[in-house]
């Protein structure tokens, strides 16, 4: 499985990282905000773990349904306060900071869809 990993923080991004490698097989791949469309047009993923501030625009919405991954996004606010995100009905939301066992489930399940 291929993972891309798009955060604010360079941190946050390499603590979702340590996550999934310790508890997935596969690649995981970090991008910067400011790099991530030329990795996803280069790339192939799986996946993309990405905030969710990132991808509000219609051009974001585009670019990431225009790859075959699944998409999960990530958030500050609790999840449970968060009904989804108009933009993206039915993708599953993770909090930060990461709850180890939430974040391999919603990686898993982005794979399978």
């Amino acid at each position: 499985m291929r993972i891309l990993i798009v955060d604010l923080e360079y941190l946050v991004a390499m603590e979702a990282e340590r996550i999934l490698t310790e508890n997935l097989d596969g690649e995981m791949v970090i991008a910067m905000p400011r790099d991530y469309p030329a990795v996803l047009e280069t790339q192939n993923f799986d996946v993309v773990l990405i905030h969710a501030s990132l991808v509000r625009s219609p051009e974001a919405v585009r670019r990431l349904n225009a790859t075959e991954a699944g998409v999960v996004l990530s958030t500050l606010m609790d999840e449970e306060a968060v009904d989804g995100f108009a933009e993206w009905p039915g993708v599953v939301v993770v909090s930060k900071p990461f709850d180890d066992q939430k974040l391999v489930a919603a990686i898993k399940n982005a794979a399978r869809n």
